[in-house]
């Protein structure tokens, strides 16, 4: 096993609060930023660990955090750790039934909430079942059993005064064992029941300990941004890798704000996933359209080259040029400060990407799963290969099994689900590699690439079999569309359903903010004939049972809060397909596109 520097999340997190060059963690409440110092995260966090010990919470039990990123989720996190128990991650927009299922499952008793009035009503209902609430916003309204965060702050100060509630405190952090559990993280997921990922400290750890040796972090010029929700493993990582580096971390209030959060701020790091970097592109490329005459010419081209050249290359006298007139405008547009940013959860628009790395931000690709804690491999400035997802961390075996399916092993990689042995033992080879579902490729270098996804393998009523991953993100990378998904289950052709990107439709039709109207979009024949000519594009490429038939344009918004994507903004296949059923058996009955 790999050696660790700190056996805990606790051990560490007050570790890093001890140091003198720590500068704290800030939130972005009311576009104001509130400012943690590490007395205050240390303090609190005690204080809050004592004030749950006097409440009953007891050594491998479960505490639910609903709330969105803040500092107060990681202290709520360290303190459940240091009583020895396990959070659960839930979010506040997942159906009433999942919620339930997950609570039950891990046997939540206590809620950590921000406010009442985020929750959805169907969840407002569920609360009656836990034994205690506790709300984080002071100008929430309090529910039965509900108790203030103030508040229990001030029982855990008032404990702290006594002597040996500090030694309890002490040695609760001495006792955590690295192979003990920190986490049940419940797999969002596209399709299927979700299912408790069990994660250690070991995991954890091994794994930021793996990401400190590869990235150069300096904690007194670096600042981190936080985007994504830290319930979701990725963020939560990179929480903590954060906290291991001793850096400044900023908790954003919205990703809608980000854009305006870094000419804020000018960060210098962040993790992402692709949905951000695709409406960052959106931004930053929207000078070109309220551009005129040759200035408009300029940045157009300056784009075009961009996303076209090759950023491993020297870089030309034509590339040269547009960094002074163009680029450098773009980079300080979002702070003109980052050295490292991350990209995650799914595949990153390849054009996009290198438009980003061609500007001068540093993008690298990576790929994960809950299960591994969650990263696997990554690109970053001394190794890169660009259109894979990078090589394996160090303490990681990776290699390509039947099927070309990609198999991991070691510390990061978790023991197994919650309550279901079954599949327990169907998960793991015979030698120990955990069976991640995903297909891919090592080339000579040692890069890993993905190709698809077992688990979605689609197969048609003919008997082929469709995955449906590559095709949809090829789809996607026109700038009229936003997301799509490819339709081949027990169908005798593959069709699709291709929702639109309102940005790129209006640019394409050139229509102000004001004026358009997406159901005039959805109608217009430059629309339609520009996706039918990208699609036509696309079939060149693939067999003929793979080949996209028959599609469909959506116009309504994707959003985790309609149901639609999951938090880390990707499709949900099967709430998508029960929508959208009678647009699917459409395109089964229809003559035509």
């Amino acid at each position: 096993m790999e050696s660790l520097k700190y056996n805990s999340l606790p051990e560490l997190f007050f570790a890093t609060c001890h140091r003198e060059n720590f500068g704290g963690w800030y939130q972005r409440r009311n576009r104001e930023w509130t400012h943690f110092s590490r007395e205050t995260l240390a303090r609190d966090t005690q204080a809050l660990a004592l004030a749950l010990h006097s409440r009953g919470v007891q050594e491998g039990e479960s505490i639910g955090i609903i709330a969105g990123s803040s500092p107060y989720w990681i202290m709520a996190d360290i303190a459940t750790q240091i009583n020895h128990a396990r959070v659960v991650p839930l979010f506040p927009n997942i159906s009433s039934e999942n919620f339930n299922f997950q609570c039950d499952d891990s046997t939540v008793r206590l809620l950590v909430i921000n406010n009442i009035a985020d929750l959805d009503s169907s969840l407002k209902d569920s609360l009656s079942r836990f034994s205690t609430i506790i709300c984080i916003d002071p100008s929430s309204e309090l529910p039965d059993r509900g108790a203030y965060w103030n508040d229990l702050l001030s029982e855990g100060y008032a404990l702290l005064q006594q002597q040996e509630k500090a030694q309890w405190i002490q040695s609760q952090i001495e006792s955590i064992r690295p192979d003990d559990l920190f986490s049940i993280i419940y797999t969002s997921g596209s399709t299927g029941r979700p299912k408790g990922a069990e994660l250690s400290h070991r995991n954890m750890i091994v794994q930021i300990q793996s990401l400190f040796d590869l990235y150069t972090v300096d904690p007194e010029k670096d600042s981190c941004l936080t985007i994504l929700p830290v319930a979701h493993v990725f963020e939560r990582m990179a929480v903590y890798f954060y906290t291991l580096c001793g850096t400044t971390v900023y908790f954003a209030d919205s990703p809608k704000n980000v854009a305006k959060i870094m000419t804020e701020i000018k960060p210098s790091i962040m993790v992402v996933v692709p949905r951000i970097l695709e409406r960052l592109f959106e931004s930053i490329t929207a000078a070109a359209e309220k551009a005129r005459g040759p200035k408009r010419l300029l940045i157009k081209n300056a784009i075009k080259l961009a996303k076209l050249n090759d950023p491993l290359k020297k870089r030309n006298h034509a590339m040269k040029f547009y960094d002074k007139l163009v680029y450098s405008k773009m980079r300080n547009a979002i702070g003109g400060n980052f050295k490292l940013i991350v990209s995650g959860s799914s595949a990153l628009n390849k054009s996009i990407l290198r438009f980003f790395m061609n500007i001068g931000l540093p993008v690298y690709e990576g790929y994960g799963l809950t299960e591994c804690s969650p990263v696997v491999s990554t690109n970053c400035d001394h190794d890169l290969c660009v259109g894979s997802v990078g090589k394996p961390l160090k303490h990681l075996q990776v290699r390509i099994g039947e099927n070309n399916e990609v198999l991991v092993k070691g510390d990061s990689v978790f023991a197994g689900y919650h309550n279901m042995p079954e599949l327990n033992a169907e998960i793991f080879t015979a030698d120990g590699f955990f069976k991640t579902g995903d297909q891919g490729s090592i080339d000579e270098n040692g890069f890993l690439s993905l190709t698809g996804r077992i688990k979605e393998l689609l197969k048609t009523s003919t008997g082929k079999y469709v995955s449906p991953n590559p095709i949809e993100l090829e789809i996607s990378r026109h700038p009229l569309v936003e997301q799509a998904l490819v339709i081949a289950n027990d169908r005798k052709f593959a069709s699709a359903l291709i929702w639109i990107n309102p940005e790129g439709a209006r640019r394409l039709l050139r229509i102000s903010k004001e004026d358009f109207r997406m159901d005039l979009a959805l109608q217009s024949l430059r629309v339609r004939e520009s996706i039918l000519r990208h699609i036509t594009r696309i079939n060149r490429k693939l067999s003929h049972w793979e080949k996209i038939c028959r599609w469909t344009l959506i116009g309504d918004e994707l959003s985790i809060e309609s149901g639609l994507l999951t938090p880390t903004l990707k499709i949900r296949r099967k709430a998508a397909e029960e929508r959208y059923a009678d647009k699917i058996e459409g395109m089964y009955t229809a003559t035509s596109t």
